[in-house]
């Protein structure tokens, strides 16, 4: 990414967070991230997901407990990561 790529990705992450509107700043962030990626594979992912979220914030009406189920996922998905590097660290042969 160039130079002038990330400063306008940074410009466009001050707007969402200018929003005010935490539903409307995801949403946002969709946008704003589309602009900028090159790979785009995880994108169509990414988009369900924080509309979803977005969905929970609004439905909430809080933020606590969406924040903690949002800790919760990203902990289990590193949890599945680590896991998956130590099974291949495994079959190729090396020390774990």
């Amino acid at each position: 990414m160039t130079d002038r790529r990330f400063l306008l990705l940074c410009a466009g992450e001050v707007l969402v967070v200018a929003a005010g509107n935490l539903a409307a700043a995801l949403i946002l962030q969709v946008i704003v991230l589309g602009a900028f990626l090159d790979d785009r594979r995880g994108y169509w992912a990414f988009i369900p997901a924080a509309a979803l979220y977005a969905a929970v914030i609004a439905a909430s009406g809080t933020i606590l407990l969406p924040l903690l189920a949002l800790a919760a996922a990203l902990g289990c998905g590193y949890l599945a990561l680590t896991l998956q590097d130590y099974r291949l660290t495994l079959r190729a042969g090396g020390e774990a």
